[in-house]
């Protein structure tokens, strides 16, 4: 048994085995252990957060809290977010539709006549992109707030204006009434009158307005609304009491026959040929095609008549008288002259220059309705006088037209007489031809005269030669049949 002094030394033997610095170095490796454990702990919390970040940010789908016209698209693909747009644009499509009436008239106007154009695609291609651009964090955040708050997009349409503005165009046109002027009726040769046709007003659509309000309706999608055109009554320019002042005797011509009661009844029948005669703007008028050939079958008798500048006796002589009368009416009326032909030498009748020969069929008195309206002739004959009245629309920078002649040159004829072979003469027979005569060279005027007869203008309506002959004898001597023997 060890006694106190063995065990002292025993014990000093045992702290020399435990020294101090060992208990501090445990210690230390506590600490370190402890604090690897504490930085591995972070790390793993770090890769976890890390992790489900990534888990967050991923996928093909659209994100929770991602909205398009309020449908919430989170879970949604791309592909299925398209198909569910591409049939509410179809139904939005066929719900465009607006009717525009008029009366017993309706237009509807849909998207088959106004073409629409979507965004919805790229509406949807901006809401998938929500919380895919940027870093991880920004892309997190993004795709955090979308979920809390959430991310709205709208989507829209436009419509091709041109097309609504042509169909615009084609109700106004349906819709709109042209007014009508009053207009002549009809004329009564017997009372000298005239009958016209009222004025009716003319409608016109107000088409701003009109393009306006179907525009406002496709704007606010009021499709169930009916437009209905606005417009005005467009009053006609010319009303029936204008145009009853307007028209009335254009011009009027008499010339004083001879006591020959055969040329009289000739120029009686071609004055009635005449009478009654409506000519239309644009239209001509000829003498011959008026009367027709002058035959007995209708009346006519021979009378004296100039032939080759010589005085004969023809069928339907002195009706040159008619259609010189109705020459000289027709200028007074300033229509136009298409073609006129001058005797051989001056009527007694008229003045130089102022005369209108006729022959059937060659020679022939022709004018043309250079006015805007209508004209009729009234003819007639009396009392050794025959008388060509015009009728029709007043002019309204003239009371009326005169005709004015000056002879510009006398031509004397040669005092010679002059020979000429007839060979349808007799053998050995003679006989008188054309006589001696002055020629004349005439310029004539158109003067327009106001309604104090003073002179406006004048107009040069052409020259007229009267050409000089000298006395003729015809004869036979039968040399001609000397030549053909």
């Amino acid at each position: 048994m060890a006694g106190p002094s063995e065990r002292k030394n025993n014990t000093r033997e045992e702290r020399n085995l435990f020294p101090v610095w060992t208990l501090i170095v445990i210690a230390g490796c506590a600490a370190l252990w402890l604090f690897g454990a504490k930085m591995a702990e972070e790390q793993m919390a770090g890769y976890q957060a890390y992790t489900a970040i990534g888990q967050a940010v991923a996928g093909d789908t659209f994100y929770p809290g991602v909205r398009v016209d309020g449908v919430d698209l989170g879970g949604m693909t791309r592909a299925e977010a398209e198909a569910l747009f591409g049939a509410r644009q179809q139904e939005t499509s066929q719900a465009f539709s607006l009717v525009v009436a008029s009366g017993d008239k309706k237009w509807r106007i849909t998207s088959d006549k106004v073409p629409m154009t979507f965004n919805a695609h790229t509406v949807l291609e901006q809401a998938y992109n929500v919380g895919r651009y940027g870093t991880l964090e920004a892309r997190y955040k993004a795709v955090t707030q979308a979920a809390e708050q959430g991310v709205d997009f709208e989507t829209g349409f436009t419509y091709d204006r041109q097309a609504v503005d042509a169909l615009v165009d084609i109700i106004a046109e349906s819709l709109d009434r042209a007014p009508q002027n009053a207009t002549l009726d009809a004329f009564n040769v017997e009372e000298r009158t005239f009958t016209f046709k009222d004025a009716k007003p003319g409608y016109r659509i107000d088409r701003t307005k009109l393009q306006e309000d179907i525009l406002a309706a496709l704007d606010a999608g009021a499709y169930d609304q009916v437009v209905e055109p606005r417009g005005e009554s467009v009053e006609p320019e010319v009303t029936r009491a204008q145009l009853e002042g307007r028209f009335g005797r254009m011009a009027s011509f008499t010339t004083q026959t001879t006591k020959d009661r055969d040329r009289n009844n000739n120029i009686a029948i071609s004055a009635e040929a005449l009478n009654g005669r409506v000519v239309m703007p644009g239209e001509t008028f000829s003498f011959n095609n008026a009367t027709g050939q002058r035959t007995g079958e209708k009346g006519y008798r021979e009378a004296g008549a100039i032939a080759g500048g010589v005085l004969v006796d023809d069928t339907g002589g002195g009706v040159c008288q008619t259609s010189s009368t109705l020459f000289n009416a027709v200028v007074r009326a300033d229509l136009e002259i298409v073609k006129r032909s001058a005797h051989s030498w001056p009527s007694s009748y008229v003045n130089k220059g102022e005369d209108a020969t006729v022959n059937w069929p060659s020679l022939d008195f022709v004018f043309r309705n250079s006015s805007e309206y209508p004209i009729f002739l009234v003819a007639w004959y009396e009392e050794e006088t025959v008388t060509v009245e015009i009728y029709g629309k007043l002019a309204e920078d003239y009371a009326s037209v005169e005709l004015e002649s000056k002879t510009v040159k006398t031509v004397k004829p040669d005092d010679d007489v002059l020979y000429t072979l007839d060979p349808s003469l007799p053998v050995g027979t003679r006989k008188a031809g054309r006589k001696k005569r002055t020629g004349y060279v005439v310029d004539t005027y158109k003067v327009y005269k106001d309604a104090q007869n003073n002179e406006i203008r004048r107009e040069k309506l052409w020259t007229t030669t009267y050409r000089a002959t000298q006395d003729e004898i015809l004869y036979n001597d039968g040399s001609m049949e000397n030549v053909t023997n």
